[in-house]
C-alpha cells in the first residue's frame, strides 16, 4: 500500500479522492492549520521518519479559483495559496525525499483560447497573456523545480453534484432561468469527478510521469452544455446571459472562466487507452442528477 501526502486534503477533490481510495492507499492530510488528523508543513518538515515514508504527493492546495471577484488582493491570494505551499514541498521533498513520486496539480487554464490544444502544446512559462495563465504558468514553474519523478495533471471544469463549481451552474435553471453564457459558442473543457479521481489514481499507481490533460474525451460548447443541463432536469432553455452583463458582475474573472474559449484534448489518456466512465456530458449529468457522484 503506498503512502501518500495530499495537500488541500479539506478540499472537494482531496476529500473524494480519499473516501474512494481509502482501502488503496494511506493517506496522510496535510493542512495550514493544525487540525485532527492532519499535519501542517511545519509538522511534517520536523518528521523526517514520516517524510521519508511517502511514496507520492498529490498537491492539489489552492484557494477556490471562482469563489469570488478577482481585486488585485483576490489575485495575490489565489497565486501565493498554490506557489507558497508547492515552493514548500518541493524544497522539503528535493531535501529529504526525492524517490517521492509528485503529482501536481494545475489547469486547463494554462492554454491559449481560440486554438486547439494538448499536452504537446508549448508553453512559454515566462510569458502570459492573461491572469488564468500567470496563475498557472507559475504554479508549474514551481512544481517543476521537484527533481524527482512528477507529474502535471492539468484540470478541466471538474463536475459533480456535491462540491465544486456544478451546483452554481445548476442553479439558475433550477429556477427556470438558466441558459448558455455570452454567444455560447466557447469551448467547455470538463471532466466528471470520477474520471478525474480514477485518472489520479491510475497516474499514481502506475507512477506515470509528465503532462496530463484531465479533461473528457468529447468537447463541448457552453450551448450544448447548457442545453444538456436543461434537458436532463427537465427545464427551459431560454435565458441568454450577455457577455456585457458577465463583465458587469464578476469582472475580469468572468471574462476568463467562462467567456474564454478553451478547446483542450487528453492526448496522453487517449493514447494509454483510458477507460473515461463518462466521456459524454449527457451520461455525466444523468449520473448527477441520479446522485451518483
Amino acid at each position: 500500500m503506498k503512502t501518500v501526502l495530499i495537500s488541500g486534503a479539506n478540499g472537494f477533490i482531496a476529500t473524494s479522492f480519499m473516501a474512494k481510495f481509502s482501502e488503496k492507499y494511506k493517506f496522510i492530510k496535510l493542512s495550514h492549520e493544525p487540525q485532527s488528523g492532519h499535519v501542517t508543513l511545519d509538522e511534517l518538515a520536523a518528521n523526517e521518519a514520516l517524510l521519508k515514508s511517502i511514496d507520492a504527493v498529490i498537491n492539489l492546495t489552492g484557494a477556490n479559483i471562482g469563489a469570488r471577484r478577482w481585486s488585485i488582493a483576490r489575485k495575490n491570494e489565489l497565486l501565493v495559496s498554490r506557489v507558497k505551499t508547492t515552493l514548500q514541498l518541493t524544497a522539503l521533498f528535493n531535501q529529504v525525499n526525492s524517490k517521492a513520486h509528485f503529482i501536481s496539480a494545475s489547469a486547463v487554464g494554462i492554454y491559449p483560447p481560440d486554438q486547439e490544444n494538448d499536452e504537446d502544446t508549448p508553453i512559454n512559462y515566462q510569458e502570459f497573456s492573461n491572469f488564468s495563465q500567470q496563475l498557472t504558468r507559475q504554479w508549474e514553474s514551481t512544481a517543476k523545480m521537484y527533481k524527482g519523478k512528477l507529474t502535471i495533471t492539468r484540470f478541466g471544469v471538474v463536475l459533480g453534484g456535491h462540491g465544486g463549481a456544478f451546483p452554481k451552474m445548476l442553479k439558475p435553471f433550477l429556477f427556470y432561468m438558466g441558459g448558455p453564457l455570452g454567444n455560447g459558442l466557447q469551448k467547455f473543457p470538463w471532466i466528471s469527478l470520477v474520471d478525474l479521481m480514477n485518472a489520479l489514481d491510475y497516474i499514481l499507481d502506475n507512477s506515470h510521469t509528465g503532462v496530463y490533460n484531465l479533461v473528457a474525451p468529447k468537447i463541448i460548447s457552453n450551448n450544448e452544455l447548457a442545453k444538456q443541463i436543461a434537458a436532463v432536469w427537465h427545464r427551459p432553455y431560454a435565458f441568454r446571459m450577455s457577455e456585457a452583463l458577465i463583465e458587469l458582475m464578476f469582472g475580469q474573472m468572468g471574462q476568463e472562466l467562462f467567456l474564454n474559449s478553451l478547446s483542450v484534448s487528453p492526448k496522453m489518456l487517449l493514447a494509454e487507452r483510458f477507460n473515461y466512465k463518462y466521456p459524454d456530458i449527457e451520461s455525466c449529468l444523468k449520473a448527477i442528477k441520479s446522485g451518483v457522484f
